[in-house]
């Protein structure tokens, strides 16, 4: 994408998990209200839009559906999960770089053949990004008022898979991906536990050894009550949001910062 503003603010929404009684749509709202506001702001979709778990499914527990059901969900409920996703943001739309798939995404398409996050990004205009739809790259250059690229930003995002139930392990996830990917920010959702930090990484420039300076990111979720975690001994997030800023800097590097804020 090419942005010739002095600054970039990026929003990564995800794990907002519509259809679960955990979803808490007026912090979505708040979220969406934000992003309009913003006149530097672009959205990434990290995944988990909706929860897209069927009673079939060995996950589904009847006091984990949002209430109040109404027959038009009993016929399609990820179609209509989709749908209200799409409603509670779509003062949005226009502004969405892109999105990629959640695990409750992949496993709706996988077992019941449908993909919401197609129906998602069409209503909201965005592409899909990713082989795989659960990762994917951004390229962001920065240009300045006569057109030339003065900063150019890669950004890896990606889900997030299974792992350990401690902070820590989700902190070293974090780390591994940002000494993989060759990416100056790494954004990762699926895990609720919003963290940041920077990360110093030896690479190579021509013959030259450099110390490229990586961000990595674990996004906040939109859900904002007790129970969805509670299963396996969490606590409900608390309530905040993700917000990315690059600001162009000529014959220097982009500077990158990230707030956590609350909501």
């Amino acid at each position: 994408m090419d942005w010739d503003k002095p600054e970039l603010h990026l929003y990564a929404i995800g794990d907002t998990h519509i259809g679960s009684a955990a979803a808490d749509e007026g912090l979505m709202g708040r979220m969406a209200e934000i992003i309009v506001q913003d006149d530097l702001a672009r959205v990434i979709g990290m995944g988990d839009y909706i929860e897209a778990i069927s009673y079939t499914d060995r996950r589904f527990d009847p006091e984990e559906v949002a209430q109040p059901i109404y027959p038009e969900h009993l016929g399609n409920p990820f179609y209509m999960q989709a749908l209200r996703f799409v409603k509670v943001f779509e003062k949005t739309q226009g502004k969405w770089l892109g999105l990629i798939s959640g695990n409750h995404e992949t496993k709706a398409r996988d077992r019941f053949h449908f993909d919401a996050l197609a129906v998602i990004a069409e209503r909201l205009g965005a592409p899909h990004v990713g082989g795989s739809r659960q990762s994917g790259w951004f390229v962001i250059r920065m240009r300045d008022e006569k057109g030339k690229v003065r900063n150019t930003v890669r950004i890896f995002v990606i889900h997030g898979w299974g792992g350990g139930e401690l902070r820590g392990s989700d902190a070293l996830k974090l780390q591994r991906l940002l000494w993989k990917k060759n990416a100056d920010v790494v954004l990762l959702a699926h895990v609720h536990r919003a963290m940041t930090f920077p990360e110093s990484v030896e690479t190579t420039a021509g013959k030259k050894v450099v110390n490229q300076r990586r961000v990595g990111v674990i996004c906040q979720p939109l859900i904002g009550k007790h129970g969805y975690l509670a299963k396996r001994g969490g606590n409900a997030p608390a309530p905040g949001y993700v917000v990315v800023s690059i600001r162009r800097r000529p014959n220097r590097d982009a500077e990158i910062g990230v707030r956590i804020e609350p909501l």
